[in-house]
């Protein structure tokens, strides 16, 4: 922990965080230590606060305890290192603007997106199998990822646990699945976060699912095309033991394919659709059920005439009142006007030039 040291003594981890592989590390089983930016809004046992959210920093070479009022210069300092850095706790979203704070909403997140500070997507904390502590639904947490898709922003999809945050359930019970190429190294896996190949299981080490397009690409594959035209896509979804649900194919956030089952360790579900394209776009698999998504893909991007993804002008507005809302909390005689006592100007003019962003994305989705 990079930020506040609540979790345990700063002093005594961070020198983990160095670039190489721990000592610890056998065959097969690499351990690596990267960090989490944590300051909360609301401290009690901590004297700073801070309104953003919390970061996780990946492929960092050093690490130490920094304090500073807007997450934004945090993620300078992560890619000064080529580090691969990102919001994490989206689970606590909701689906509407927020003006209620907690210990690790990423209030944020909408601007360092636009403005490509960051890489990444991360939901965390609790696993689909958790109890419903008040703050946390997936589903807020996927459709604002698709939102961000939908406006033409390329994030990869990742998951965690947040250990010991999340009622201490296991390591992997919420993970990420990275393709790999050749030989493993750390480097590779956080690399391939970065370039959006990967798969996440809210329900760790239980099922798979693997989607192809036109037969070769996957997760973090851009399919560039001319002019307008149909695209074929296969998902198999794989299981160690049996779970029953469905298994979705998403276009641009609407669910275009679906197939119902059991998939068994011998029986696998598949699904195969043919999924016409006439703009930029982007393609995800999901296996669902009563619990909302278990395993998720990343997208595999669609891009026609060289045009980006304009898929929705409602969701790029959404994110102008979002700023909207964060420019108006933080001025000053406002609640969130707390949390700056130098660094306001600056924070505001990102939000204000990422407002614009947004602006110019929904009239060229119109």
């Amino acid at each position: 922990d990079m930020g506040n040291g609540e979790v345990k003594p700063s002093e005594i981890d961070l020198l983990k965080v160095n670039g190489k592989d721990s000592p610890l590390s056998i065959p097969g089983r690499t351990i690596h230590y990267d960090a989490e930016w944590h300051w909360d809004p609301f401290g009690t046992t901590f004297e700073h606060k801070a309104l953003g959210g919390h970061i996780v920093l990946l492929g960092l070479t050093e690490s130490h305890q920094i304090w500073e009022e807007s997450p934004y210069k945090i993620l300078e300092y992560g890619k000064k290192q080529n580090g691969i850095v990102g919001f994490c706790h989206t689970e606590y979203l909701k689906d509407t603007i927020q003006n209620e704070l907690n210990c690790c909403i990423p209030i944020e997140y909408p601007v360092e997106a636009v403005l490509g500070t960051t890489d990444f997507f991360s939901e965390d904390v609790y696993s689909s199998n958790s109890p419903n502590y008040g703050n946390y639904s997936a589903d807020a947490t996927i459709n604002a990822y698709y939102k961000l898709l939908n406006c033409g922003i390329r994030l990869s999809l990742c998951a965690g646990t947040d250990y010991p945050c999340n009622n201490r359930e296991p390591l992997g019970s919420l993970l990420t699945y990275v393709n790999v190429k050749g030989r493993f190294t750390y480097r590779k896996w956080v690399e391939g976060i970065r370039d959006g190949k990967t798969v996440v299981a809210r329900n760790g080490h239980l099922e798979f699912i693997d989607m192809t397009v036109n037969g070769k690409y996957q997760p973090g594959d851009d399919i560039r095309m001319k002019d307008k035209g149909t695209v074929w896509v296969e998902v198999k979804w794989t299981a160690v033991r049996p779970q029953t649900g469905r298994l979705e194919l998403v276009y641009n956030g609407k669910v275009v394919a679906a197939e119902q089952g059991t998939a068994q360790p011998d029986k696998p579900i598949l699904l195969k659709a043919n999924q016409s394209l006439t703009e930029s776009g982007w393609l995800c698999a999901r296996r669902m059920d009563e619990n909302g998504h278990q395993t998720h893909t990343s997208p595999v991007y669609v891009t026609v005439n060289n045009k980006p993804v304009r898929a929705s002008a409602t969701d790029a507005m959404y994110f102008v009142r979002w700023i909207d809302n964060l420019l108006e909390q933080t001025s000053p005689g406002q609640e969130w006007n707390q949390y700056f006592t130098h660094d306001l100007e600056v924070v505001q003019g990102r939000y204000a030039r990422a407002r614009e962003i947004y602006l110019r994305i929904a009239k060229e989705a119109q």
